[in-house]
């Protein structure tokens, strides 16, 4: 009877005790901290991300999702892992409220994933740079401008070539055409002649 009624109790006990007895093998790690930290407004852009975990997380196809408060992504990339740590450059960021979506491998072999919201109230100056690159083909313009003269000297002196051969052109079709209605002539006065000798001798 104390035997069955004490594997009874064992039965009923069992399930509670054991997980109990082993919470650090069923516990995955956590994000405990972040830079920039969830919540945080910043009036200057972050170059950088870094999650910090509580334990070592594993090196296994980790990725960070940046996405903008219109819910377009900015960038998925693969952060450098190093310990608890999880780290990867930023690009320069317009004022806007963002999101991160992180997604390591535990300790334990498990994949575990969060978010971490921050804000730029300010942000970096892409658009400086931006309209610096704009504006330098503006001044490129210039020296095409000044490319434009030799054309324009070009066409000049086509006109000039124009004239001449319009001027020596038809010189040279008057003299020849001269020369061959001379030719015509002296054919046709040979010809004349020839015809009125057989005449002559005749009479």
């Amino acid at each position: 009877m104390l035997a069955s009624l004490f594997g009874l109790l064992a039965a009923v006990l069992m399930p509670l005790v054991v997980p109990a007895l082993l919470p650090a093998a069923s516990a995955h790690d956590t994000l405990t901290s972040s830079n920039p930290a969830a919540g945080e407004s910043l009036e200057q852009a972050p170059e950088a991300l870094e999650l910090t975990y509580s334990d070592e997380v594993l090196n296994l196809s980790p990725a960070v999702r940046l996405t903008t408060s219109a819910g377009e992504e900015i960038f998925t990339e693969t952060p450098a892992v190093s310990g608890n740590t999880a780290t990867i450059d930023l690009p320069p960021l317009p004022a806007d409220d963002y999101q991160v979506l992180w997604r390591v491998v535990s300790s334990d072999g498990h994949p575990i994933e969060g978010t971490v919201d921050f804000t730029v109230t300010v942000g970096a100056e892409p658009t400086a740079t931006a309209d610096s690159e704009s504006e330098e083909p503006k001044e490129s313009e210039e020296p095409t401008a000044g490319t434009d003269e030799p054309s324009t000297e070009d066409t000049a002196a086509e006109p000039a070539e124009a004239q001449q051969s319009e001027g020596g052109l038809p010189l040279g079709m008057i003299l020849g055409g001269l020369a061959l209605l001379l030719l015509l002539a002296a054919i046709g006065a040979i010809i004349v002649r020839l015809r009125r000798s057989p005449g002559d001798n005749t009479d």
